[in-house]
């Protein structure tokens, strides 16, 4: 059987609330107007946050306060304009403009300590640099709740497309499927689930392979392994009848079999950690490519996860993608 908390926003006390963060860069335009509709079509809050940090901003020299007044001034002008980006996007959002000082990384989780999510942009720029670098991966690392990292590419309509989720059987990817096909409900529209297979050549040479598997090649062996790590995905999926499941098989790495996909999807959905063996679809090695360079917002859940205690019963019926 599967446990599964009882939404993946919900492993603790929360706001009915989304932060995001906001610094004038095309990214952070993106990342603002996709919370105002996440926040506004769930009838949640959203605090639009825009960090800064400049020398001189605060001190004891008149100079110093002097700066620090007037740069106080201008962030304060610059959350409120995030606040109407939103509002221009969703005139039903209840929109709140924030400013804070501080490390932006640190700053924006404290902020969403108990919010539902966290949406930044992919990159940021300007006077504070808040979603840049280490900062996103701040974020990433420390965030207590769901974390959405939006690409300035993201298109309008895109909506409509299936949310897409990376699986490979391990209990992080478990809550991955459980976000993806809470997210597609409340969208609209179906989930694709992906498993990505490679052929680890470097772990076994020929004489291994001749005695373990005498009929069969190292691809063989490595696609029924995935397809082992799929059919978990389908029985799990065969009780969510509110919700098109499709499935598909993708031979090689899964960070480039996710962001191929990603240009056709309204989200994309990864978990936490990975494990060995089969190419991890979850938080690690393959978050770095996959939110750098996929093309629709990508959700990274954390949380209480969903852990298999046992494989799940076979499914009545499942779909399966060409």
């Amino acid at each position: 059987m599967v446990e599964v908390s009882p939404s993946w926003t919900e492993v603790r006390e929360m706001d009915d609330r989304v932060v995001v963060g906001y610094d004038t860069s095309a990214e952070s335009i993106a990342a603002v107007r996709w919370a105002a509709t996440q926040a506004a079509t769930r009838g949640w809050a959203l605090d639009v946050v825009h960090v800064w940090g400049f020398a001189g901003q605060e001190g004891g020299g008149a100079g110093e306060s002097w700066l620090g007044r007037e740069v106080q001034a201008q962030v304060r002008q610059v959350a409120d304009e995030g606040a109407r980006i939103a509002a221009e996007a969703e005139p039903a959002a209840d929109v709140r403009a924030v400013v804070r000082h501080g490390p932006p990384a640190r700053v924006l989780v404290d902020e969403a300590a108990d919010a539902r999510m966290i949406v930044v942009g992919r990159r940021g720029a300007g006077l504070v640099n808040a979603l840049v670098g280490s900062a996103a991966t701040g974020v990433l690392h420390r965030a207590r709740c769901p974390v959405v990292v939006v690409p300035a590419t993201t298109r309008a309509g895109a909506g409509r497309d299936p949310v897409l989720v990376g699986f490979d059987g391990s209990p992080e990817s478990f809550r991955a499927l459980e976000a993806a096909c809470e997210q597609a409900t409340h969208l609209g529209t179906g989930v694709s689930v992906v498993t990505a297979w490679t052929v680890a050549v470097e772990t076994a040479g020929p004489a291994y392979w001749a005695l373990t598997y005498p009929q069969r090649t190292p691809a063989e062996v490595a696609l029924e392994e995935a397809e082992r790590v799929l059919e978990r995905a389908r029985s799990w999926a065969a009780s969510r009848r509110d919700v098109e499941v499709t499935f598909d098989l993708a031979e090689g790495r899964p960070a480039q079999a996710l962001v191929r996909r990603s240009r056709h999807a309204s989200l994309l959905v990864v978990g936490t950690r990975g494990r060995g063996g089969l190419a991890s679809l979850v938080l690690g090695s393959t978050s770095r490519p996959v939110v750098q360079r996929a093309e629709c917002p990508v959700l990274v859940t954390r949380g209480a996860e969903a852990v298999p205690e046992q494989d799940p019963p076979r499914p009545e019926r499942a779909t399966a993608s060409a």
